[in-house]
């Protein structure tokens, strides 16, 4: 149980140290994070109220990627409350092109004027390697000043690892099982001398947590296939999380899943 409990544990410091990063600076912080998928979230935050009198609350980012491979030397991102779209300049310096966030598969998740921007973009799109691990991101507010708030170069997405299985519905009754082979996430070569806690938690609205199961496995000797599986006939419909905590590779992986009733 101590196992499972420092696995729950590790569910956060995976995500706020090993999948990106926090830069402070006077006045405010960027937040630069990778999610599972390929998406790079972007978040700044000022703690100062934005000026009155008309200012131009225009945010700005810019990426230095000096990338000759991909033929993208730099995009910038403009924001403002009436106004977004990206520039993206090549290597050549000669087609310098514009685009909608809608065209690039850019979202805008929220956006404060003058206090609070946070924009995702996708690692490839209809511009492929827009942005990669290496890049420079300088973030400007052109209404405090010219020279950027602070730069941060973006690191590497995670590596995804086959841990927990696709599906994430399933019928009550019906069993959730997975295999996978333990995978050492520096090198990508099977890991043999490992071992895995794995459990199933039920997350209710306004309730703590619920560890419904709970398993520890080896991998098969022969084959190196770690194989699990939980049966759901006695458990309510409901949201649960699946996590999987292997180890010494200190690896955390967390999949919410919802588990239904049987159509009558």
């Amino acid at each position: 149980m101590k196992r499972f409990l420092a696995a729950c544990a590790m569910v956060a410091v995976w995500a706020c140290l090993g999948w990106g990063e926090t830069i402070s600076f006077p006045g405010g912080s960027v937040d630069v994070v990778w999610s599972e998928d390929g998406l790079l979230s972007i978040q700044v935050s000022l703690a100062s109220r934005p000026p009155a009198g008309g200012a131009t609350l225009m945010w700005v980012l810019t990426a230095n990627a000096l990338r000759f491979a991909d033929g993208i030397h730099s995009w910038q991102l403009h924001v403002s409350p009436t106004h977004a779209s990206i520039v993206v300049v090549p290597n050549d310096f000669l087609t310098t092109q514009r685009f909608t966030f809608e065209q690039l598969g850019i979202r805008i998740e929220e956006h404060e004027a003058g206090r609070l921007l946070r924009v995702v973009i996708p690692r490839s799109g209809a511009i492929p390697e827009l942005v990669a691990p290496g890049d420079t991101l300088e973030v400007h507010a052109l209404w405090i000043q010219q020279a950027p708030l602070t730069g941060v170069r973006i690191s590497e997405p995670p590596i995804l690892v086959p841990y927990v299985p696709a599906e994430t519905v399933y019928t009550r009754g019906t069993t959730i099982r997975h295999s996978f082979t333990l995978v050492d996430t520096v090198t990508g070569a099977p890991y043999a001398a490992g071992a895995a806690t794995i459990g199933l938690v039920r997350t209710r609205e306004g309730a703590a947590d619920e560890i419904v199961r709970y398993i520890y496995r080896e991998p098969d000797a022969a084959t190196g296939v770690l194989t699990y599986e939980f049966d759901t006939m006695n458990l309510p419909a409901g949201s649960y999380s699946l996590i999987v905590w292997v180890q010494p590779l200190d690896v955390t992986v967390r999949q919410d899943l919802e588990i239904v009733d049987p159509i009558p």
